[in-house]
């Protein structure tokens, strides 16, 4: 059976340029293509940059023919969150009051994926400022969970538009942003993978932001190697004589260790996501992981810090936003509105205080790590509701947000890595996600276990 261009990994598409046996240029065609065809609505690409893609692919094509290729990711059509700035294009962060916002350079991680001879497709939908979990933006279309054709359910948030242009085959993968599960529930609820990074490890040069303190980049792919690569390539470390995929091997199943964690994490979820998540948990014990179940009492006490200060993030996105929005609120949808507002009313030492709490239960969560093993989790707690269920109604927006964060927000404010991974479906069909959490730092150890525990999830 004949494999589609837009069902291949990132990593076969670089593989097939090399040979010879892709033509960049043509690939990028293909995928400009789709997008036109597909992306009727403009709710998963908010704007395309055709013009700089088919130059990159161009220069690609190039040094294919020539033996010059920069990375095994040279080529490759990709998209970018629309936070992340392309030099003489709009980066709006998915608001209508910075739609005139015209970027003058790239972001550094733009840049650094360039010199990778990656190719630029355009900017994805997302979340206005990046600010919920959820995936809606009535301002421009919120883009369909693809694996529902009755139903237009949540594509997850705030990278939407990234997760869904790799679930329906519109780019080979896609660069979004993490504060508090950006990346991985996209990911889970798309059946792709997903990496969240250490903060501080990669530049926010030329990102806008959400949360001074916590916005991480990351990126959004069909497997564990197409992650490493990207990964990789955003680090900046291909080039000068570094043209190979990075080595997965040496992650032994039989060797692996895993901790479930007894409190929050494995509670209240949706029945679907239990049965597929406790499902997975058999299938990794089955080829040799060795599990175990542990308290893991930071978790409560950043329950308990976020409850008692209110979410400090707000309070850094009202700081970076307030001026645009307050001078065209009407054209902010009202749920993001409410909750910015909501951070400009906390005191700075509110702000500092839940800093300095979070900066102390982080260590202590990274040695328990280091004792128990990595931890086991399902990604998100609840398969994703309709759209329509919760667009005009607030009260249930918030709700769900709450629900789709509680995961994976504890990975952002106790500084930690983190790796989700399609485990299986719920009772709508649509994917679930196991979600590996680990020390600030463990990016390459976790991508290791990743493509070690890939085969046996998927199975």
């Amino acid at each position: 059976m004949t494999v589609e261009w837009h069902e291949m990994s990132a990593l076969a598409l670089g593989e097939g340029i090399g040979a010879g046996e892709i033509d960049a240029g043509e690939l990028c065609d293909y995928f400009l293509e789709r997008i036109a065809r597909i992306d009727t609505k403009h709710d998963i690409y908010l704007r395309t940059t055709p013009q700089r893609a088919r130059a990159e692919a161009a220069a690609a094509a190039e040094r294919a023919r020539q033996g010059l290729r920069l990375s095994p990711l040279d080529g490759v059509p990709i998209s970018w969150k629309d936070l992340y700035d392309t030099k003489g294009d709009v980066t709006s962060h998915g608001a209508k009051v910075l739609q005139e916002r015209v970027a003058e350079s790239d972001a550094t991680v733009v840049a650094r994926a360039t010199k990778a001879g990656l190719v630029c497709l355009g900017k994805t939908n997302q979340t206005e400022f990046a600010f919920s979990i959820l995936g809606i933006n009535p301002n421009y279309g919120t883009p369909a969970n693809p694996f529902d054709d009755k139903v237009a359910r949540l594509p997850g948030g705030s990278t939407s538009g990234g997760a869904v242009s790799v679930a329906r085959g519109l780019a080979a993968a896609a660069i979004g942003s993490d504060t508090g599960g950006s990346v991985r529930v996209p990911s889970a609820w798309n059946g792709l993978t997903g990496l969240k990074t250490s903060f501080g490890l990669l530049p926010l040069e030329g990102v806008l932001g959400l949360s001074t303190s916590m916005d991480t980049v990351g990126p959004l792919t069909r497997d564990v190697a197409d992650a490493a690569a990207l990964y990789t390539a955003l680090m900046g470390r291909y080039g000068a004589g570094n043209s190979h995929a990075p080595d997965l091997s040496g992650a032994d199943p039989a060797r692996i260790h895993l901790a479930l964690p007894e409190n929050l994490v494995w509670q209240d979820l949706d029945p679907g996501i239990e049965r597929a998540a406790r499902g997975a948990m058999a299938r990794l014990e089955a080829a040799g992981v060795t599990t175990r179940e542990a308290e893991i009492p930071e978790f409560d006490a950043v329950e308990e810090l976020i409850s008692h200060f209110g979410p400090f993030h707000a309070a850094e996105c009202h700081a970076l936003w307030h001026e645009y929005i307050e001078a065209r609120p009407n054209l902010v949808y009202a749920p993001i509105l409410e909750r910015i507002r909501l951070g400009g009313k906390m005191p700075a030492s509110t702000v500092e205080e839940a800093r300095q709490g979070l900066g102390k239960l982080s260590p202590a969560l990274h040695a328990r790590i280091r004792e128990v093993g990595v931890l086991a989790m399902p990604t998100i707690a609840i398969s994703p509701p309709a759209i329509a269920e919760l667009e005009n109604d607030i009260e249930a927006w918030k709700a769900a947000n709450v629900m789709t964060l509680r995961n994976t927000r504890l990975g952002n404010f106790l500084d930690c890595t983190a790796l989700t991974l399609p485990c299986g479906k719920d009772d709508n069909g649509i994917p679930v996600g196991l979600m590996l959490v680990a020390p600030s730092g463990w990016e390459e150890r976790l991508l290791r276990m990743g493509s070690a525990l890939e085969p046996i999830l998927s199975a």
